[in-house]
């Protein structure tokens, strides 16, 4: 419905142009003229004033008409605390309506913001990954003098595997084909789109080359279309939920925020692995959460719109991801420190509530958890030190655009190493949150220098933004075809009043 604001107001003017060209018409017809002939007025005077109430009507429908647009665009429009509207209504899961529209250019900032910060803090992360006790991740820091610095730890100490530090962990490795897929792979080819069949083959075969660690998942997939000859979605897992499925929203959300399917390009990519609807359903939360942030939003205010229903977005959220979020929200307010919810009180090691590991929600309410946990440390401490300042702007400018090592993005990714478990799954979608809304200038230069796919990576993205400049052009262009078309119709209906 976004195309009614811009044709709105022009259609009216040109209907307003129309009538008074037609008065004029009206005082340059000597046939009118004639009306005031005292000769020849009962022969013209009933034609005049048919003619006067037809201009009148006319106008009136007109002003009527802009009344009706002005009311749906109240109608359609909510805020986010900021003066910025979200269009209910539409492709998108929400679009943020601003004067004259998308602000495109910050959304492409943001966007690239969450990729980068996703590769990002997954790396930073891999060297402290899947150490399920907090007491030997004190001792290993504490052995190389890196409590203050426990991002890319070396030697990375990772029981499971090993890699070379600042690579991706296995989670950053599901993460990485499905941008590759976007950008140079066959979704190229259709303006860097996903799609279910092609994406599951191609993922299937990046997973038989990989030489890193595969989960259970992975190896099932890949099994399961290469050799068993299941396609997609038969191929994915009909029982695993883990947190496979939002680690690999992060580039969709890039591509298709505030365009038509995101909805079925995350189905598309959570079944190639995960052929079940709670795991799609997971993946979804965590991609409605992160686009509303991506088109201009808080991550507070997009976790609370989705944690009560996320209206209008035309997704309907089960119960089950509703009461994770909520809960998740009741923590935030109640100031509940994230590592209470992950251990058992008292126990360095014991599971809490939620867990440490990838099973979901768990998984996922920690990574939402830490990421507002880590902008409200930040509203406190400025609060403090600037009084009445604006804190937004204080902490856009102070904190998040210098590349430093002290940003509110590299704050949050070193509180969530050194919380253990799968703090590699935790930090993508961590990393994606915080860097979408401080910006891609809130990663330390020294992370991404130190991060091995960086430079690779930076160029699949600016690949990725100019597919989705092309889908822009492209929603603009269907938008003229219908603002042409609608304006055609009313010059027919006019000339036909007429």
């Amino acid at each position: 419905m976004r195309f009614l604001w811009s044709r709105g107001p022009a259609r009216d003017y040109h209907r307003l142009i129309e009538l008074k060209e037609h008065r004029q018409d009206l005082m340059v017809n000597p046939d009118v003229r004639k009306c005031n002939s005292s000769t020849a007025w009962k022969n013209y005077l009933i034609p005049c004033l048919v003619t006067s109430a037809v201009i009148l009507l006319l106008f009136l429908w007109a002003s009527s008409e802009h009344s009706i647009v002005a009311r749906l665009r109240l109608d359609m429009i909510g805020t986010n605390g900021s003066g910025q509207g979200v269009v209910t209504g539409g492709g998108g899961l929400g679009r943020t309506a601003q004067a004259g529209g998308l602000d495109e250019e910050r959304v492409r900032r943001r966007a690239v913001g969450a990729v980068l910060g996703a590769l990002v803090a997954d790396a930073a992360t891999m060297g402290l990954h899947w150490v399920y006790d907090l007491e030997k991740i004190r001792e290993l820091i504490s052995e190389q003098g890196r409590a203050e610095e426990p991002a890319f730890f070396q030697p990375p100490s990772c029981p499971y595997y090993e890699y070379e530090s600042g690579s991706l962990s296995p989670y950053g490795d599901e993460l990485l084909p499905v941008l590759q897929y976007m950008t140079v792979g066959p979704g190229s080819h259709r303006e860097g789109t996903m799609d279910g069949p092609g994406f599951a083959k191609f993922l299937a075969e990046y997973y038989f080359n990989y030489t890193g660690r595969l989960n259970k998942s992975s190896r099932s997939m890949m099994e399961a279309l290469l050799q068993g000859g299941h396609g997609w979605p038969e191929c994915g897992d009909p029982r695993d939920t883990q947190a496979n499925n939002f680690v690999k929203v992060i580039p969709l959300v890039a591509r298709y925020a505030g365009q038509p399917g995101l909805v079925k390009a995350v189905d598309a990519a959570v079944r190639a692995q995960q052929n079940n609807d709670e795991a799609v359903m997971y993946g979804l939360v965590a991609a409605m959460i992160l686009e509303r942030v991506v088109l201009g939003f808080s991550i507070t205010d997009a976790v609370q719109w989705a944690a009560d229903g996320a209206a209008g977005s035309g997704v309907s959220l089960s119960r089950t991801a509703l009461e994770a979020l909520q809960t998740v929200i009741r923590h935030r307010n109640s100031g509940t420190p994230l590592r209470d919810m992950l251990y058992a009180p008292g126990s360095s090691s014991k599971t809490g509530s939620w867990g440490p590991s990838c099973a979901n929600p768990g998984a996922l309410q920690a990574a939402l958890l830490g990421a507002l946990q880590e902008w409200q440390h930040l509203s406190i401490h400025l609060a403090s030190s600037l009084g009445s300042r604006d804190l937004n702007a204080a902490g856009s400018s102070s904190n998040n655009g210098e590349g430093g090592d002290d940003t509110v993005y590299a704050r949050g990714v070193r509180a969530n190493i050194l919380l253990g478990g799968d703090n590699c799954s935790r930090g993508i979608l961590l990393g994606a949150l915080l860097a979408a809304e401080a910006g891609p200038n809130a990663i330390p230069f020294s992370w991404r220098a130190q991060t091995r796919t960086y430079h690779s990576s930076e160029v699949l993205v600016e690949h990725l933004m100019e597919f989705r400049s092309s889908g822009v052009r492209r929603r603009n262009q269907l938008l003229h075809y219908r603002h042409h078309r609608l304006d055609h119709q009313h010059h027919s209906r006019a000339a036909a009043a007429r």
